[in-house]
């Protein structure tokens, strides 16, 4: 404002120098007419001059304000394009993990996802004191299916399996497996030995009434079950959980098949 003060202060002290010349230069020529022309003209150019400079300086008073509107529109718009992008990439990290941790055939669980969840809710029941059982299930008579009917055919076994462990399994905290083959774990937390066998049998004659259809053939399934429960048994680790239900399942095997066993831990020395 003080720039524009003596700027304005300075076209002044012209027209008045210039209003002084054209005065004198009017009594020397005695061209009155021509003389307030060219009076018109220096008023009109000194004003065209003043006006110019005015806005120069208004745009340089305002531009700091666009820049800096501008600047902010600018990052919002970033900013929203990189949150647009994050979202993306968790979605697609997502997926990958998604992909990572499930079983493409049945859908459930696999034994990379097994490995990490029982270690987990092992630690997670000692800490709490509640129990932990893990039942392991296997296929009767699975290799017989595959000689008779095709390894497709058992595959459609397989995914009638895993729809009926899916099924039963009504808690989010009970996770289904496929451990590999025929072969599937439930890990069921806060689950005692009579939780375990019940909802083991259930699924046993869940399965046995279902049936697994491959071109046009009906396949019956029966599936035998082995169990175990951990109570903070001392010296006890997730791989004896699974041994112990291991043998149960072998067990019952041996005992004709189609069926659940279970078996408690024997004693275990420390390592």
């Amino acid at each position: 404002m003080i720039m524009l003060f003596n700027r304005s202060i300075s076209y002044l002290f012209i027209i008045a120098i210039c209003s002084v010349l054209l005065s004198l230069l009017s009594v020397v020529i005695q061209f009155t007419w021509l003389v307030l022309s060219l009076f018109i003209l220096s008023l009109l150019l000194v004003f065209l001059i003043y006006r110019k400079e005015y806005r120069d300086e208004s745009n340089k008073t305002i531009s700091p304000d666009v820049e800096q509107d501008e600047l902010e529109s600018k990052v919002q718009e970033r900013t929203l394009e990189l949150n647009i992008a994050l979202q993306e990439l968790e979605e697609v990290n997502k997926e990958l993990q998604e992909k990572n941790t499930l079983d493409e055939l049945t859908g459930l669980y696999n034994r990379r996802h097994y490995d990490q969840k029982i270690l987990a809710e092992y630690r997670r029941s000692r800490r709490n004191l509640t129990p932990l059982s893990l039942v392991v299930i296997d296929i009767d008579h699975f290799k017989q299916v595959n000689d008779n009917y095709g390894h497709l055919a058992g595959d459609a076994c397989l995914v009638v399996v895993a729809t009926c462990i899916k099924q039963c399994l009504r808690r989010s905290a009970d996770i289904g497996c496929r451990y590999g083959g025929e072969e599937f774990c439930l890990i069921l937390p806060e689950t005692d030995s009579e939780g375990a066998l019940a909802l083991a049998e259930e699924l046993r004659e869940s399965i046995e009434t279902c049936h697994a259809n491959y071109n046009g053939i009906d396949i019956s399934l029966t599936i035998s079950c082995g169990s175990s429960t951990y109570q903070q048994q001392k010296h006890v680790k997730p791989e004896h959980l699974f041994a112990v239900a291991d043998q149960a399942l072998y067990q019952a095997k041996n005992n004709g098949r189609n069926q659940v066993q279970q078996q408690k831990f024997p004693a275990i020395d420390a390592d």
